[in-house]
């Protein structure tokens, strides 16, 4: 016997898989096992991104007691400046499906060439852009090294230090946790908390690819291991920053080294014994009184008193 054929209707509910955005959803030809890993990536990405998009998350009727008894138990109510709680049920199935759809767009796009994140990825997963998919953190030891300004030889004058070092990676630092901002100052525009302004002192790297990050990792050890293990007199970065600093503020003067060059020789020579002083201060004439001096003060001298007293100051 022949099974009739479910007549379709416009009002009837629609087949999820016909909406998958550029995916087959019948598979005719064999396929590997990297194509099929591919494509079930992409089925369940699409599959989590419809059910964000359509608030189809989870079902909050309970059907029997057996599913009441099955349900775990509720975190305490948490509730924002305005007193609206959120930690609802329904928002913390949302935040697992968030959480998901991200893991799984993760090896998504380090496995698929020219792999596109699905749209609206970027203001559900937790603030990023659809490009800063892997992420890793660098602890700082401030607690070990109180002493050391860390933040400031990351940041360098006005942060230009580490923008290049963002430039330089292709990963984009940021300075994260208990100390990074200022006191009475949110760690966000619009006073927005950041999650984990709770942890230790770290920076927070993020980029598209696992080799920006590593490369990022490295440059911001750098740092640390430099201001660690230099004594600060010899620390050429920190030179470096306060010379540019002194740059911004329009304060720099350029006279490193002025100070180690030697003086010219003035050429001065005596016209009594030829030594590199002058003819009044020459101690080879027998009198300190200049040549030209001691032969005026003998023509203007007739008094044999004022001649006796020249020739004891002389003698002198």
């Amino acid at each position: 016997m022949a099974i009739p054929a479910v007549r379709r209707s416009r009002w009837g509910p629609e087949n999820p898989a016909t909406r998958l955005a550029g995916m087959p959803t019948s598979i005719t030809a064999p396929m590997t096992s990297e194509q099929l890993d591919a494509y079930v990536l992409h089925v369940r990405i699409e599959d989590i991104t419809r059910r964000l998009e359509t608030d189809d998350a989870v079902s909050t009727t309970i059907t029997t007691s057996a599913d009441r008894d099955r349900r775990s138990l509720s975190p305490p109510p948490q509730y924002d400046g305005a007193g609206r709680r959120i930690n609802t049920r329904h928002r913390r199935h949302r935040e697992r499906l968030e959480q998901k759809r991200h893991e799984l767009v993760r090896p998504a796009a380090a496995t698929i060439p020219q792999y596109r994140a699905p749209a609206g990825y970027h203001t559900q997963a937790r603030g990023r852009s659809p490009r800063a998919l892997f992420e890793e953190k660098v602890y700082i030891p401030s607690r070990d090294f109180p002493e050391i300004n860390f933040i400031g030889q990351l940041l360098g004058p006005r942060g230009r230090s580490l923008a290049d070092m963002n430039a330089e990676s292709g990963a984009t630092i940021a300075i994260r946790g208990r100390g990074s901002t200022k006191e009475g100052r949110t760690g966000a525009r619009g006073g927005r908390q950041y999650t984990d302004s709770s942890e230790p002192l770290h920076c927070l790297i993020t980029a598209d690819a696992p080799v920006k990050v590593v490369r990022a990792k490295k440059l911001v050890q750098d740092v640390i291991e430099g201001a660690v293990g230099t004594p600060e007199h010899e620390n050429e970065r920190k030179r470096r920053q306060l010379r540019d600093l002194a740059v911004v503020n329009g304060t720099f003067r350029d006279d490193e080294g002025r100070g180690l060059r030697r003086g010219e020789p003035a050429g001065v020579s005596c016209r009594v014994c030829g030594g590199g002083h002058l003819s009044r201060d020459c101690r080879g004439s027998g009198t300190t009184i200049a040549p030209w001096r001691r032969s005026k003060t003998r023509t203007a001298t007739a008094d044999p008193v004022d001649a006796a007293c020249s020739q004891f100051l002389s003698e002198l």
